[in-house]
Order: C-alpha cells, then sequence, then structure tokens
C-alpha cells in the first residue's frame, strides 16, 4: 500500500473512533408533550364548571350561596389548569438540557428507563444492555486493531496483515452501524423520548470508517479479492436462505412457524405429509401433470424457436425485418390480455381438459426466438452454414447437425427458464382444466389454502418443497451449460 493512502486510511478511521466519544445523541426531555393530555382534561372541566355557572346564573333558580360556591368552583378548577400550564412552560424551557449520549466510554443515563409496553406490544426490541455496550467496545478494539495491522504491514504491496486488518474493518463497521441503529431504536419511557441522533457525529463514525474501508480495499490487491469473495458469499446466502427456509418449515408444525424464522429443521415432517395426504393431494397426479405440460412445452418452444431464430438469421427474404420486428411486438402484449381470447380459442378446437392446450401453443415463444436471434448474432458464423450447403448437407440436416450444437448454451438457458414458467404457471391451467385428474402442483397448493377452519402452514411449505424440487434439479443439470455459453461468449479469434 502505499504511503499517501496508508496515511488516509488511519486518518479517517481515527476520525471514525473520535466520533465514538463525542455525544452521538440526545434524549430529549419530553415532560410537556406528556401534560399536554392532563391540561387539555383539565381544560375541559373548567369550561364544564363555567357552562353549569352560566345556567345557573341564567336560569335564576338557583340561591346566591349556590351560585358563589360555583364561582369558587369555577376559580379552583381554574387555579389548577394555571398551575398545569405553568409546570408545562417550566418543563418546556428545560427541554432543552436533554441528557446526551456517547458510544464510549459511558452507558446509556440512569434515568432512562424502557417502555415495557412498547417492547410487550412489539416484542422485537432487544434491550439487553451489556450486550449492546459489549458491542460498541468490540467495534471499537476491531478498529483500533486494523490500524495496528495496517501500521505492521509497512510499505508492502501485498501482505496477509492487510487482508486481517481488512475484514476487522468490516466486522467493526457492521457492529458499529449496530450499534447506532439499536440506539435509534430503544423504546424510551416517558418523560424521555427516543434518542435524536445527532448526524455529523454519525457521519464521522460511519462515513469515516467506510472511507478508511474503500481506500484499503482499492489499495491493497489482497484484500480488494478478499471482500470480493464476501460480498459474493453474501449474494450466495441471501439467494440460498429462502430456499432452506422454505425446506425447514416443511419440517416444522403451523404453530412454530407462526412464532418465528427458524433454520434448524423440525420433526413434523411424516404429520405434514399427512395432512397433504388427508386434503387429496396426490403428489404423484401433480408430478406427472406438471412434468409432462412443463418439458413437453419446453421442448416444443426450445426446438422450434431456435429453428425460427436459424431462419431470421440465415435467410435474407423479403419481409424478414418486417416479421422480426412483429416477434418484438409480441414480446410487449402482457399474457393477461389475451387470456380470455386464448380460453375461447381452446375452447372451440375442443382442447378444454386437454394437456395438449398447454404444450402445442408454446410452439409460438416470441421472448425465445429473441434471445435465439441475438445469441445467434454474437456465435455462429454463415461460412458453417455455407461450407455445409456445399459439401451437399440438406437445411434440416444442417440445422440439426450444425447449428443446435453451437446454440445449445443458449437452449440451456432458455430452457430452464421456459421449464421454470411452465411448472409455476398457474393462472392458465385454471381456466382450462376442472378435471381433477389434471391439476398441476401448483394448483394443489393453491388448495391447501381452502381450509376455512385452520391453515396447515407446515403441509404448505411441504407442497411448495415439492414443487420447487424438480426446478432445483434442472438447474443443477443444465448449469454448466450455461456457464460454458458464458465462457464460449468471451473468447476471442
Amino acid at each position: 500500500m502505499k504511503k499517501t493512502r496508508k496515511i488516509i486510511v488511519i486518518v479517517f478511521m481515527c476520525i471514525a473512533i473520535i466520533g465514538m466519544f463525542l455525544p452521538i445523541a440526545t434524549f430529549n426531555d419530553n415532560s410537556s408533550a406528556s401534560m399536554a393530555a392532563d391540561i387539555e382534561k383539565q381544560q375541559g372541566k373548567v369550561e364544564s364548571a363555567q357552562s353549569q355557572l352560566d345556567r345557573w346564573i341564567a336560569g335564576g333558580k338557583k340561591s346566591e350561596a349556590d351560585i358563589q360556591k360555583q364561582r369558587d368552583k369555577v376559580q379552583k378548577e381554574q387555579d389548577k389548569l394555571d398551575a398545569l400550564i405553568a409546570e408545562q412552560a417550566a418543563a418546556s424551557a428545560n427541554s432543552a438540557n436533554g441528557l446526551s449520549y456517547a458510544l464510549l466510554p459511558g452507558k446509556l443515563p440512569a434515568e432512562l428507563e424502557i417502555d415495557m409496553q412498547v417492547v410487550n406490544q412489539f416484542k422485537i426490541y432487544n434491550w439487553n444492555f451489556p450486550v449492546y455496550y459489549a458491542c460498541v467496545w468490540v467495534a471499537l478494539g476491531l478498529f483500533i486493531i486494523s490500524i495496528g495491522l495496517v501500521v505492521l504491514a509497512g510499505n508492502k504491496d501485498a501482505s496477509k496483515l492487510y487482508t486481517i486488518a481488512s475484514f476487522t474493518q468490516l466486522f467493526g463497521i457492521i457492529l458499529a452501524c449496530y450499534s447506532i441503529l439499536r440506539l435509534a431504536a430503544f423504546p424510551i419511557k416517558l418523560p424521555y423520548g427516543n434518542a435524536t441522533l445527532h448526524v455529523p457525529v454519525v457521519l464521522m463514525v460511519v462515513a469515516g470508517s467506510i472511507i478508511s474501508f474503500a481506500a484499503h480495499v482499492q489499495g491493497v490487491h489482497n484484500s480488494k479479492r478478499s471482500m470480493i469473495y464476501v460480498f459474493c458469499s453474501c449474494l450466495s446466502a441471501l439467494a440460498i436462505v429462502p430456499f432452506w427456509i422454505m425446506i425447514v418449515n416443511a419440517t416444522r408444525s403451523s404453530q412454530a412457524i407462526q412464532q418465528g424464522v427458524s433454520l434448524i429443521p423440525g420433526n413434523y415432517l411424516q404429520y405434514n405429509w399427512n395432512v397433504l395426504a388427508t386434503k387429496n393431494f396426490d403428489v404423484s397426479i401433480g408430478f406427472k401433470n406438471s412434468a409432462i405440460i412443463a418439458f413437453g412445452s419446453t421442448i416444443l418452444s426450445v426446438y422450434f424457436s431456435a429453428m425460427t431464430a436459424y431462419g431470421f438469421k440465415v435467410y435474407q427474404f423479403k419481409g424478414n425485418k418486417f416479421l422480426y420486428a412483429v416477434v418484438l411486438a409480441i414480446i410487449m402484449i402482457p399474457g393477461q390480455v389475451t387470456g380470455t381470447g386464448f380460453f375461447m380459442f381452446m375452447y372451440q378446437l375442443h382442447w378444454v381438459n386437454n394437456r395438449l392446450a398447454l404444450i402445442i401453443p408454446s410452439i409460438a415463444a416470441a421472448s425465445t426466438v429473441f434471445f435465439f436471434r441475438q445469441y445467434l448474432e454474437a456465435n455462429l458464423q454463415l461460412s458453417l452454414v455455407e461450407a455445409a450447403r456445399i459439401d451437399g448437407c440438406g437445411e434440416i440436416r444442417t440445422f440439426n447437425s450444425i447449428i443446435l450444437p453451437i446454440m445449445v448454451p443458449a437452449m440451456a438457458t432458455m430452457g430452464i427458464m421456459a421449464v421454470i414458467g411452465s411448472w409455476n404457471n398457474y393462472l392458465t391451467p385454471l381456466m382450462l382444466f376442472t378435471d381433477p385428474g389434471l391439476k398441476t402442483l401448483p394448483m394443489m397448493v393453491q388448495e391447501l389454502r381452502g381450509d376455512i377452519y385452520r391453515t396447515e402452514y407446515g403441509s404448505i411449505y411441504l407442497g411448495l418443497t415439492l414443487t420447487a424440487l424438480p426446478l432445483i434439479i434442472v438447474y443443477f443439470v443444465f448449469s454448466k451449460y450455461i456457464i460454458a455459453g458464458v465462457a464460449l461468449g468471451g473468447v476471442k479469434e
């Protein structure tokens, strides 16, 4: 790391450390606000007593002693109101002197109390102060350690100390940001309000540490590569965790699912499976129907779309560009717009309650044609087609023997997309199928929510897992072809 960059890293990290010792928040005294309801209530008493006095005077039926007694009552209530207003004014004058708080070295002011009513209502606040203070001190320690490691690494261009320092900086930033966000979320009981953060100090801690971290990572190759690995790992976790939670919930009870998220499997898998059996969830029928429709439509869609894209690329006939523009226009038409017309067309063909209604129309896949056309533009050399023609190869054989092997990565990509789209299709089968023997897995899963007495969330997640499992298998089988396509597109001849 260059000396100038190292100085920048150390200076901004020191700014972040200094910010941790400055007042970062204020807990304002809200006594005046809390007294507003009492003042309003007392004002109502004064008006009620005065109204009664006015009625007695106007009616003339009350004695002078009673009227005087009511006047005394009005004056008494008015004195109480004046006292409350004066007390509120005094509290407002003192509200500017709220309780200040710095992340270090002290603890939260002893005058503060957690509003347990809010805690019990939402049950999301972790107000374990010792753990909170530990996070703050650990963040400080990580910042100091990162500075020490950067100094010890010297002027080397690459060192393990730089890599370790980048990780300590990253974890320190995460803990510091957590501490600040947690501070703002503590529900404080009246008369004090929740923390009001001081933006300049927050920027010193957060922006100072982030700028230092960015300068460090950009200046050292090892640290930069390590952070790329961390970033990719986080993205992978974000992609995998939802699927894992779905699988875990398939093994848990409905009560446990409603209580919160868990990453540990339960022991209700057999129970959820039995619930599926009692609700006429026939997995074999659902798998068979979904597989026939999904894979049948995918094969037709991929093959004929590849042939169409090949025709647009190779044959320069009149109307080529116009027809291709029509294909692009079809992509922009939502499928829901043509749903009614599609149903009437299938009804006239007597294809209602027939799987062919979802398989044959998939031949016309405009988006797949567009993708294949763009792929051929980048990867197909027309000299291959011309050479095949010179050798006496027919057009169909040229397409099947030469073009299709070139398009395998693109076909695998669009095949995965087509399988996923057809497998998860719920609306179109719902319109066309009324025969229980033709229900697909998405239709069966949706019917699990139809119980008006109790919803078995565990069985629903089990049904979703069974629905998603084939798609995961298909992706892992064909993912190597997608990678091969990316590698092929990155090679220059």
